[in-house]
């Protein structure tokens, strides 16, 4: 299952940040879990095999005709919104990190935040000190 750990921090890289921070095995479950995400309504993210979400945070993901982004709808509460070819772009990013540490950023036309996919780079200890 692998782990998938998500998280939001402000002023993190230079901008709000939604970061999704996975291993190897957790890339593939999350790769394979998308497409299954998409099936018309809004899915949370915590419904991801082997994910881990922020205390508070809440992240809904949802296919739409016209493709947007994440939207910000509370403090902590987003609604990542993309159309059939968005989608297709994040797993596409998301496949390319199968080679090796690194990271992605998975933009919409109209993110209100940015949103960074990572793998290897944060470890536990990095989760520990910056998670709330």
């Amino acid at each position: 299952m692998g782990s998938i750990r998500v998280g939001f921090f402000e002023n993190f890289k230079g901008a709000d940040t939604l970061l999704v921070d996975v291993d190897r095995e957790g890339l593939h479950t999350l790769i394979a879990w998308l497409p299954e995400a998409m099936s018309g309504r809004e899915t949370p993210i915590s419904d991801c095999p082997g994910s881990s979400v922020s205390s508070g945070l809440r992240v809904d993901l949802l296919r739409v005709p016209n493709d947007t982004g994440l939207v910000r709808t509370a403090p902590k509460t987003f609604a990542w919104r993309r159309s059939g070819d968005g989608w297709a772009d994040v797993i596409a990013k998301l496949t390319a990190m199968e080679n090796g540490a690194g990271h992605q950023y998975l933009d919409g036309p109209r993110d209100d935040v940015q949103v960074m996919a990572s793998i290897g780079e944060y470890g536990d200890g990095w989760w520990r000190q910056n998670a709330s």
